[in-house]
């Protein structure tokens, strides 16, 4: 008996071997497979970590997009105003430009014609209509040739570019018997851009540097349209008096009494 236990230990010693390789395979295999399950799991929540993430940055989009059609609306409103206010300038300046062309003894009556027509024209229509009818015999002096350059894009309508012409021959030519004319034309432009402070100061140059320009009169006038509009009547009304007390037989004079009796001044 002892003998043939003894013999058949080996083949179940091999057995149980070959169980317990078998059970060490299966649980092998079900740790991997609690490993993948494992590792879809953290992958499903960083899924949802990044959904979550895009549907928040997909919200602040939205909302900045929101933001920007206002800031567009807002800005779109805006430069419709400047284009309405630009517009206004050039009427007024066209009919100024337009009233050159008149006679030295015009009458009131055509004077008083002449402010309503500025006030309902644009600046660039007036100073447009101004440059056109100086048709008269052509001025000479240091830099001619750069300041009708100038004085051309100037009626052309090309205001931006006729101010940095009219500067460079400031700065250029100073002791130039033109200079007079480039400051007041340089002053008309500034004033068709909106740059009204630019524009008063050039245009008191030519008033007070050069009162015996036949300028002057012309640039008082148009400083006292440009106070008007800026919702200054006191400072208006200072410069049309001062106009009509320096100039008193100029075509100016007659258009700032017609101004200020259309504005309740006189």
């Amino acid at each position: 008996m002892l003998a043939l236990v003894l013999a058949s230990s080996p083949a179940w010693a091999e057995s149980q071997g070959q169980q317990l390789l078998q059970l060490q395979q299966q649980v092998a295999v079900l740790q991997g497979e609690v490993q993948s399950l494992i590792a879809v799991q953290k992958a499903s929540r960083s899924s949802q970590a990044a959904l979550g993430n895009l549907l928040t940055r997909s919200q602040q989009m939205e909302q900045e997009i929101r933001d920007l059609r206002g800031q567009l609306e807002s800005k779109t409103h805006a430069l419709e105003l400047a284009q309405q206010n630009c517009n206004t300038k050039i009427s007024a300046l066209s009919a100024t430009l337009a009233s050159l062309t008149a006679p030295t003894a015009s009458t009131a009556s055509t004077a008083t014609a002449s402010v309503l027509s500025a006030n309902t024209s644009t600046p660039a229509q007036t100073i447009a209509a101004e440059a056109s009818s100086n048709t008269g015999p052509a001025i000479t002096g240091l830099g001619q040739a750069e300041y009708q350059r100038a004085f051309s894009l100037l009626r052309e309508g090309k205001y931006g570019t006729a101010v940095t012409a009219f500067t460079a021959f400031i700065q250029k030519y100073p002791q130039s018997s033109l200079v007079v004319d480039a400051y007041y034309w340089l002053g008309q432009a500034q004033y068709v851009l909106g740059k009204n402070s630019d524009a008063i100061h050039s245009l008191e140059t030519v008033a007070n540097q050069y009162g015996q320009s036949s300028k002057a009169p012309d640039a008082l006038l148009r400083l006292g349209q440009i106070y008007q509009a800026l919702g200054q009547p006191a400072k208006a009304r200072s410069v049309l008096d001062q106009l009509i007390r320096k100039y008193p037989s100029t075509p100016a004079a007659q258009k700032a009494q017609a101004q200020l009796q259309a504005s309740g001044g006189r």
